[in-house]
């Protein structure tokens, strides 16, 4: 047989390079842009750009200045939105004088999200079936061509094996090993997670007749996926951006997608619309977009699309492991309550001294708060 020796990375001649991700919208609000730098590959983490002034001004001469509220995040000090047919440009100035600017970027016209649905289907040719989200646009002004979505979901978790009660080792005297239950002292029974979308979702609107975006799928749930068990919510955001802009994020997202081992020939870097003022052939990674937005809400039940059948099922399994090993030390239920292994469901029946307690295993199927939270989200409605 033979062993494979770990390869460890080194990065040769390394550049810490600019990265400025900034989108403003036309919704009022305080603005954000991230300011950081590259890393090379051989350390972790992410390196946020402190102390940085960073402002953007518009084609009137207004100046909207952002402040830092953590690092490398700049807010804006006011709330503003981008008007159509405005440009807007950036600048960042760093802690040791280095200028960067953007091109001027106008506000494109705004197009709503006429509908946002799901319907069930099959993907993958029929092998598949799941929940596609779907959304219709249509641009009434005829003069946008490129749109890029973003999605927040939020979902219910009731966990499966829930108890009011729970357990905890009363004595671990030896042989006096005892447990015993409390009441819990927060709701662990029902909880929310939100996630936000990851790739690239874009669109060119030429792809479809009249300009007409319709029937665009936006997420793909498979139906077993535990995320449809109960209730489930998407907040799709569709921005309307430049042609250079679409480029941009395609190219991102192509990247991202590319399957090639990272010591074949790599671009290493893609242009975007931002530049060193200070120095001509340094490179400045991210891109300054300015676009028109709107966004859509939804809400539905498993029950909505799948009636009468069984919604998934968490991976969940009842223990009744031994209060004692065989020389009458710690066993395996003290360890589990010991290391949250699982959570307290009920006790044994009929009661049994060496086995007392049925215990739902891992502890997310009896306490919800191990996948998210169990304080519901203001957006958040039943009916």
């Amino acid at each position: 047989s033979s062993c494979i020796e770990p390869f460890v990375v080194e990065t040769v001649d390394f550049n810490s390079a600019l990265v400025i991700e900034a989108t403003i919208t036309d919704e009022n609000k305080n603005q954000e842009i991230l300011v950081s730098r590259t890393f090379a590959l051989d350390t972790t983490g992410i390196y946020g750009e402190r102390g940085a002034h960073v402002s953007v001004t518009d084609t009137n001469g207004a100046v909207y200045d952002f402040e830092e509220s953590e690092e490398g995040k700049y807010i804006s000090n006011v709330s503003f939105a981008a008007q159509a047919g405005l440009g807007y440009s950036l600048s960042v100035t760093t802690v040791d004088g280095s200028v960067y600017s953007s091109d001027e970027v106008v506000t494109p016209q705004p197009t709503q999200i006429d509908n946002l649905y799901a319907e069930r289907d099959f993907k993958d040719g029929e092998v598949n079936e799941g929940i596609f989200i779907y959304v219709d646009s249509e641009d009434l002004t005829n003069s946008n061509e490129y749109y890029r979505y973003v999605y927040e979901e939020t979902y219910k978790i009731i966990a499966p094996y829930w108890s009011p009660l729970d357990a905890y080792v009363i004595s671990r005297v030896v042989p006096d090993i005892r447990v015993g239950t409390f009441d819990r002292e927060e709701d662990e029974r029902i909880c929310y997670n939100t996630v936000t979308s990851k790739n690239v979702i874009q669109i060119e609107a030429s792809n479809y007749n009249n300009n007409r975006i319709n029937k665009f799928s936006i997420r793909f749930i498979d139906r077993d996926n535990t995320i449809l068990a109960s209730r489930y919510s998407i907040l799709v955001k569709q921005f309307v951006e430049s042609r250079a802009a679409f480029n941009y994020y395609e190219t991102l997202q192509s990247l991202s997608d590319s399957e090639s081992s990272l010591y074949q020939v790599q671009t290493g870097f893609i242009e975007g619309n931002l530049h060193s003022v200070t120095n001509k052939n340094e490179n400045v990674i991210g891109f300054f977009q300015v676009s028109s937005s709107a966004e859509k809400r939804i809400f539905f039940e498993f029950e909505d699309y799948f009636p009468g059948e069984d919604p998934p099922s968490y991976d969940c399994e009842l223990l009744t492991p031994q209060l004692k090993n065989i020389g009458g030390s710690e066993g395996y239920l003290i360890y589990g309550i010991d290391k949250d292994l699982f959570t307290f469901y009920n006790e044994t029946e009929p009661p049994n001294v060496d086995t007392p307690f049925v215990m739902a295993y891992p502890n997310s199927c009896g306490d919800c708060t191990v996948l998210g939270s169990n304080v519901v989200p203001d957006f958040w409605v039943e009916d």
